[in-house]
């Protein structure tokens, strides 16, 4: 908007700067025309008083002698045309004109008697004629040009502005809310396909989630199934090597085999668990220092208006200027989640955000009211595929919540459930350290 409004004010005052410049250079072609008139006016009176006063000739046949001969010297600075008014004997004079292109001027006699008056005719001056038209013709072209640019910015540049951002935001926080629909012949098209990719990418995020979900069951389930037979070839090598089973030829090499067998089996086991507990979330983290109320608006804007849709009352409270050194898109995203929980499970009767600076971090509050979970059930809530006693009627794969608990450790904080009886709320709190104060 800044530079909107400095390039349109560099606009007008460059367009007024020529008008200027163009009214100056009329100005100063009038004036040299009219001086060079004046002179020329002032000589040919002079020349035409000196004749009458030596030959006692009529100023008129002076004129009509000399008016070849003046237009030749002269050329533009000529009058077009020259009269004289003669002036009897005991009259009166009263000379005026109220033509600016007409000079006036007395013609007197031998004996110093006025004579008459000459008339001095010339034409409009062109040089203002064309400084008006020009005037008007900068003004017209100003009123158009400063119309196209209005139009253009507001119907192309502003709405741009507003769209470029949204496919890195698609990509950052994958379900986001819609761009509002448009029928502009500009961008209508274009909105309706990033609406279209925004719905693909929010049911193939969920079938992803569903997959991973059902990969960590067969993996978890796996592992502990090889945990079993794990645990009996151990018992079996350490019976070898007691002695136990000296029948049959066992020795201690075969002993010494099973054993070793056993650790990669185990070492196996091992790794599945650790790639079952492994972080859903699939993003790499992109530490960066942003005001703490940047990710306040992001929260604000991507949810006010589903809120509104769904007419749940809905408060985002940030009092602090503070910045952190997190991954804000990853913060997001686990907001969003206990945002989409608090949707799915509350009563619908509110839902409040707050962010909040603490001792050596920040801590973010998420309060809904409604579909408080027993308390015997809270310990379990970030673990994954665990669904509440109030999930029955409720589509999900249990592994949001523990998504965010990953999340938020991997950003080196915490995060908790609790139950609010005197406000019937139930609240997740993500607590973050501020790793600049940590490195400090």
């Amino acid at each position: 908007m800044k530079r909107m409004s400095a390039f349109f004010l560099l606009f007008t005052a460059v367009f007024a700067a020529a008008v200027l410049c163009f009214d100056l250079a009329c100005a100063k072609v009038s004036a040299s025309r009219t001086k060079g008139r004046n002179i020329a006016v002032n000589r040919i009176n002079t020349e035409l008083s000196q004749e009458a006063a030596e030959t006692g000739a009529s100023p008129a046949d002076i004129i009509a002698a000399h008016t070849d001969e003046w237009s030749r010297r002269y050329g533009s600075n000529m009058p077009e045309e020259i009269l004289f008014v003669p002036i009897e004997k005991g009259e009166g004079s009263f000379i005026t004109t109220a033509d600016k292109n007409c000079a006036v001027c007395r013609v007197y006699g031998s004996d110093g008697r006025l004579m008459g008056i000459a008339e001095y005719v010339y034409s409009n001056d062109s040089a203002k004629l064309i400084m008006v038209v020009g005037n008007i013709f900068f003004g017209t072209a100003f009123l158009l040009t400063a119309g196209a640019f209005i139009y253009i910015w507001a119907a192309i540049l502003v709405p741009f502005r507003k769209l470029s951002d949204y496919p890195e935001r698609l990509a950052r926080l994958r379900d986001i809310q819609k761009l509002p629909e448009s029928r502009s012949r500009f961008f209508g098209k274009y909105i309706w396909g990033m609406n279209m990719l925004s719905d693909v990418l929010a049911s193939e995020s969920r079938k992803i989630h569903i997959l991973e979900g059902e990969r960590q069951k067969l993996v978890s389930t796996i592992a502990h199934g090889v945990k079993t037979p794990i645990a009996n070839i151990k018992l079996y090598t350490e019976a070898v090597r007691e002695g136990l089973y000296t029948d049959g030829g066992m020795t201690e090499d075969i002993a010494c085999n099973i054993d070793r067998n056993a650790e990669k089996v185990e070492k196996l086991a091992a790794e599945l668990l650790a790639s079952s507990d492994a972080s859903l979330d699939g993003f790499d983290m992109e530490i960066s220092r942003f005001p703490v109320k940047e990710l306040a608006e992001l929260i604000s804007s991507e949810y006010k208006d589903r809120m509104a849709i769904k007419r749940i009352p809905f408060t985002v409270k940030c009092d602090t200027d503070s910045v952190m050194e997190s991954d804000k898109y990853a913060l997001y995203r686990s907001v969003s989640q206990i945002l989409e929980n608090a949707v799915k499970y509350g009563d619908g009767s509110g839902i409040t955000v707050e962010i909040i600076r603490q001792d050596e971090g920040f801590g973010i509050s998420v309060r809904d009211k409604g579909g408080l979970l027993p308390e015997n059930e809270i310990p379990y809530v970030f673990r994954s595929y665990w669904r509440g006693s109030n999930a029955a009627n409720a589509e999900g794969s249990g592994i949001g919540l523990y998504s965010v608990h990953e999340t938020v450790r991997a950003l080196g904080g915490s995060v908790l459930a609790r139950r609010l009886e005197d406000t019937n709320e139930m609240e997740f709190v993500l607590y973050i350290d501020d790793i600049s104060a940590v490195r400090a």
